[in-house]
């Protein structure tokens, strides 16, 4: 796993205040909204303090691409059981990451403990594939606050991933942290601080999908566009869903979203990346 400037937990960076995870991490247990999936896997791993962490796997065809998802903020893994059918028929297999608090998981999410959980995410998933003898290309997914260990992971991780998407992704954390109530200035906190998506992403090149609603209010459309200018992908696609908001993206973007992602996935398993 890559070392990380935020595994240090000991309040240096300013992230690390109890007020910033507060306002950022929404943490639940699993609400089910329908019957559990009959193909659904919950592997569970531990952490290198101990914290049990999930991945919920929708395996699909052994050669297919397999998409590592990395969900937004007050969801948890289970909360796409109804939904990953349509992924298992692009055709790829779908495999959920949980954060630290969210529905089994044990411990606490914070900032300083997030990237650095994306990375173990990563190895777990890369291990039950090669005990499984599965061989397609892994494709990292983030919705919303997802898109941070998304990113993080396509800009240390690429030679072991085949592609990136964004769903609803923030380029600078400070705006959101303003938005929510955080007191970013006041506390020291800069971009230099968090995830800094936008920098990242101007060292991928690996085929990208930017998908965000035009109307979304928590975080704005022109967030895309920034990932997008910096992404140094020469065939990115960034996609604009018409009259939608942060959370009804899918609902009305309707086929077209998964048509969408299919494209990608096709980008994907031609090995096509810019050769820069």
């Amino acid at each position: 796993m890559e070392n990380n400037k935020y595994e240090n937990g000991d309040g240096k960076n300013p992230l690390a205040d109890p007020r910033v995870a507060s306002a950022v991490f929404f943490p639940r247990p699993d609400m089910p909204y329908g019957p559990e999936s009959p193909v659904a896997q919950d592997h569970f791993f531990d952490a290198a303090d101990g914290v049990r962490l999930r991945l919920r796997l929708f395996l699909g065809e052994k050669r297919a691409p397999i998409i590592l998802f990395f969900h937004g903020n007050g969801e948890t893994a289970r909360d796409y059981d109804l939904i990953a059918p349509d992924y298992l028929a692009l055709p790829a297999s779908f495999v959920v990451a949980e954060y630290r608090g969210y529905g089994p998981c044990t411990g606490s999410p914070s900032i300083t403990t997030f990237l650095p959980d994306a990375h173990r995410s990563l190895d777990a998933l890369k291990a039950i594939l090669k005990k499984e003898g599965r061989l397609g290309p892994i494709v990292v997914m983030g919705r919303s606050l997802g898109s941070a260990p998304a990113i993080e992971l396509a800009a240390t991780r690429s030679r072991e991933l085949a592609g990136l998407i964004i769903e609803s992704g923030f380029a600078n954390i400070v705006p959101l942290l303003t938005l929510i109530g955080v007191p970013a200035a006041s506390l020291g906190i800069t971009e230099d601080h968090g995830p800094n998506n936008y920098k990242k992403m101007a060292s991928i090149a690996l085929p990208t999908l930017i998908i965000h609603a035009e109307n979304d209010t928590i975080i704005r459309f022109e967030e895309a566009e920034l990932l997008h200018g910096a992404s140094a992908d020469a065939g990115k696609v960034l996609f604009r869903v018409p009259s939608a908001g942060h959370n009804d993206i899918q609902a009305r973007a309707g086929n077209a979203y998964f048509h969408r992602i299919r494209e990608l996935l096709s980008r994907v398993s031609t090995g096509e990346r810019d050769a820069s």
